[in-house]
């Protein structure tokens, strides 16, 4: 009985065999359009901000150091064993996970590991926290972290919802693109390019106010290259930091033009934790003073940025 079956099955398979052999020589594939597939949260229509930039403040002042002690910013700490920090884990070169080592790296990663040591001493107990642009300021609302160090801009408005550090690192927002685009600058853009930067970014509003290109964000910048790399959009704007980093992952990239924004970074508290703000401003002065600042520029971004970088002054308000 199963010989029988496997002489039909042999057979059949024969007659099929035979009959796509007697079909058409010249028979062709079939066509079929598939969609390019797109990141989940993409916004081809971002609301673009239209008030008045706030100028109330200088954003670059924060609180001088004074005589705050660790043990004084560390009673502002959720946990005064343990310091939880917002993070990137994918902005190659500031903070990201190293694929060999499945380690974080990148100098964000190692200027908040210096503040860290500084609050709670050598081999600090810390709790990364990756997260987005978008949720770097409810996390802090919500007691999800201390503090951040993610590439965050200072400015009036965050300083209505935030407490910033001095100054510890000073971009400026450039485009990236295909090496055989055309684009050089920010006058290259027209009505027809589509620009990709992230969600709760500074760069969606200045791109839509100094050119003609229509933005389209998502939540997380290497979305953006994806769709540059698959040709959804036709460049990427965003801090020289992050493009440079881009653009060391794929070498048929290049950021191009003069920056045409300034992007101070400070490491972000909750409102009201201005203790923790005075002493890690202390720490980020020893940080300079020590070498260490430098040490983390020049090994990630000395040479993607090809520029010799030197660390910002702080500046004070009290």
């Amino acid at each position: 009985m199963i010989r029988h079956q496997i002489r039909l099955a042999a057979a059949a398979a024969a007659c099929f065999v035979l009959a796509a052999c007697s079909g058409p020589a010249n028979m062709e594939p079939p066509n079929i359009d598939v969609p390019t597939p797109l990141p989940s949260g993409i916004d081809f229509e971002p609301d673009i901000e239209t008030a008045p930039v706030d100028e109330s403040c200088d954003p670059l002042a924060s609180y001088s150091p004074g005589a705050v002690t660790a043990e004084q910013a560390r009673a502002q700490l959720d946990d005064g064993e343990q310091i939880s920090i917002g993070i990137s884990q994918s902005t190659n070169l500031m903070g990201y996970r190293d694929p060999e080592t499945n380690a974080l790296a990148g100098f964000d990663i190692d200027i908040a590991t210096a503040v860290a040591e500084a609050v709670l001493g050598a081999d600090a107990n810390i709790r990364w926290v990756p997260m987005t642009s978008n949720e770097r300021v409810p996390s802090l609302d919500e007691d999800r972290v201390d503090l951040i160090v993610r590439t965050m801009t200072m400015n009036c408005d965050r300083w209505n919802e935030v407490e910033f550090s001095a100054e510890y690192y000073h971009a400026g927002q450039r485009l990236l693109v295909p090496t055989a685009s055309g684009i050089t600058g920010l006058a290259d853009l027209t009505a027809d390019h589509l620009v990709c930067t992230g969600n709760g970014s500074t760069s969606v509003r200045t791109i839509a106010e100094q050119s003609e290109a229509q933005a389209v964000t998502v939540p997380d910048f290497n979305d953006c290259l994806v769709l540059l790399q698959q040709g959804t959009v036709d460049a990427i704007t965003t801090d020289d930091t992050i493009l440079a980093g881009m653009a060391v992952q794929d070498p048929t990239l290049q950021v191009v033009g003069d920056a045409f924004s300034v992007e101070p970074y400070g490491i972000a508290f909750q409102k009201g934790n201005t203790d923790l703000a005075r002493f890690v401003n202390g720490a980020l002065e020893t940080i300079i003073a020590d070498g260490t600042w430098q040490a983390a520029y020049d090994k990630w971004l000395k040479g993607p940025l090809a520029v010799e970088g030197a660390p910002p002054g702080p500046k004070y308000r009290d």
